[in-house]
């Protein structure tokens, strides 16, 4: 999974969202052609043309939707040019307009919170979402908005209330593996390897058998013989791993360099311990 996916499945805290309006269009033809311009900049990573662009569409447009639009528009755009206080502002002035019921205000004001280090905001911001969208028939969607909460949950020390978040997740969209990734990545993080491992594997038996998973399997594993051995000395890991471990850890390693995995470190471990 390459970085742009992660951003567009993570929605709040990955990456900035374009928008499309779920609402009867009132503004003029004019109007709406300008802000799908804009929404198709802010797709394409054009965040300084798009923030030019909706600044306009808030000039020339006086309807409620073309205003309520060009804010998230300028919101979404601000985020992608790292303005994270010109973010908030635009959000909190569709989040006005919207009388506190647009989703993607919330998406892009969240998103800003977070990148300001202000988790707690943020969190707060992701349950309205999800209070917004409890009816919401797409199970994917709201699997994703638990997801979100759980790490938010996780950045606030909310150890048990993640665990309860992410298995909602789960329970929505089991098929996912991004949420069994997110979960072995909590539990590594918290040097609970039995439960990490346990994840990865369900991501394996989901399908998912690529260079990313293997990588991630790969350094938890050392990460795990590095915490119990008290070093990260490769010569010295070599020598204290039972025969057992070492071959735990050279079949996960193995397939990430076979799958094109390029460092230095795994390498000369391969080379010392994986026969």
């Amino acid at each position: 999974m390459n970085l742009k996916t992660k951003l567009l499945i993570c929605l709040v805290l990955l990456g900035p969202l374009s928008i499309h309006a779920q609402q009867l269009i009132t503004m003029s033809n004019k109007c709406f052609k300008q802000v799908q311009a804009g929404n198709k900049q802010n797709d394409l990573g054009q965040y300084q043309q798009a923030l030019d662009t909706f600044k306009k569409v808030l000039k020339d447009c006086s309807a409620k939707d073309a205003k309520e639009e060009a804010n998230i528009g300028i919101a979404i755009a601000a985020n992608g040019l790292e303005d994270y206080e010109k973010a908030l502002g635009a959000a909190n002035n569709a989040i006005k307009v919207s009388k506190q019921n647009n989703v993607m205000a919330y998406y892009a004001r969240s998103y800003a919170y977070s990148k300001l280090g202000r988790t707690t905001d943020a969190k707060t911001d992701v349950v309205r979402i999800t209070e917004l969208t409890k009816k919401n028939k797409d199970l994917k969607g709201r699997a994703r908005m638990f997801a979100q909460l759980a790490h938010l949950d996780f950045q606030l020390d909310m150890l048990a209330q993640a665990d309860t978040n992410l298995n909602k997740a789960i329970e929505l969209d089991p098929g996912n593996p991004a949420f069994f990734i997110q979960k072995g990545d909590m539990m590594i993080k918290i040097n609970n390897y039995d439960d990490a491992f346990a994840a990865y594997d369900k991501v394996v038996d989901l399908g998912k058998r690529d260079l990313e998973i293997y990588q991630i399997r790969t350094e938890a594993r050392l990460k795990q013989m590095q915490h119990k051995y008290v070093t990260t000395d490769i010569k010295e890991l070599a020598k204290r791993m039972t025969k057992q471990e070492q071959s735990v850890l050279c079949a996960d390693m193995k397939k990430a360099l076979d799958l094109g995995l390029r460092n230095l470190q795994l390498d000369l471990l391969a080379t010392m311990i994986c026969k």
